[in-house]
């Protein structure tokens, strides 16, 4: 089981080291990094977010100069089927810097022994092992385990199945709300890859099969770790 998490706003002085932390944890995958609430929306809708550390909002100008977040908190998730909204907040605690890997590795830890253990805050499997995606007048099965990439086209969306293309003009974002974070990234501009059908990786672009897969240079160092532990 991987602990799918969130960064919400500013990360204060003390906890530079975060996303480094999560991406060195092998249980534990940073999800996205949002400024805002209305950003991370998306991907809490997904019911696929474990953890959300929340830092602190953008500054004010008028805020610029009083004094700085001297702490982060972190939220764990629940999605029970009978709650009216779509997720709520189980448990929540009080970091403060400077954050050690020491104390990150034993707090996360115990959220994961927690949530795969205990059954009250486990976050609902996938029911199905596929999504259905509309495709012009008709829609399409798609199985996860089948995706092998996405790519952006000018006024379409091509997914590369095992066994075939399918276009779509669904935006990039809902698709990606669709897959399970963990297994798919966006490498690329153009570019969406299942990590379980890589099979090599590049200083700048990674194959899949034939064909070759731009990666862009920010996303080289996180594809990195992801890559070596998607088993």
């Amino acid at each position: 089981m991987m602990l799918n998490c969130l960064i919400l706003g500013d990360i204060p002085n003390g906890f530079q080291n975060l996303k480094r932390f999560i991406n060195d944890t092998s249980f534990t995958f940073l999800a996205q990094h949002c400024q805002s609430f209305d950003a991370a929306m998306p991907f809490l809708d997904t019911a696929t977010i474990h953890l959300i550390f929340a830092g602190a909002p953008p500054p004010q100008p008028e805020t610029l100069f009083t004094e700085e977040q001297t702490s982060m908190s972190v939220l764990v998730l629940s999605y029970p089927d009978n709650n009216p909204y779509p997720f709520y907040v189980c448990h929540e605690e009080v970091l403060f810097p400077h954050l050690t890997y020491e104390a990150f590795y034993n707090l996360v830890y115990r959220f994961y022994n927690i949530i795969n253990m205990e059954g009250q805050q486990t976050i609902p499997p996938r029911t199905t092992d596929h999504f259905m995606i509309r495709c012009e007048n008709h829609y399409e099965k798609i199985k996860y385990e089948d995706l092998r990439y996405l790519e952006v086209m000018d006024d379409h969306i091509l997914l590369h199945t095992k066994d075939q293309k399918i276009a779509t003009r669904e935006k990039l974002d809902w698709i990606m709300a669709q897959l399970p974070l963990s297994e798919f990234m966006h490498v690329h501009r153009w570019y969406v890859v299942g990590f379980h059908h890589i099979d090599q990786l590049e200083e700048d672009h990674l194959y899949i099969g034939s064909i070759r897969i731009p990666v862009s240079r920010n996303i080289q160092p996180e594809i990195e770790k992801r890559y070596k532990k998607r088993w």
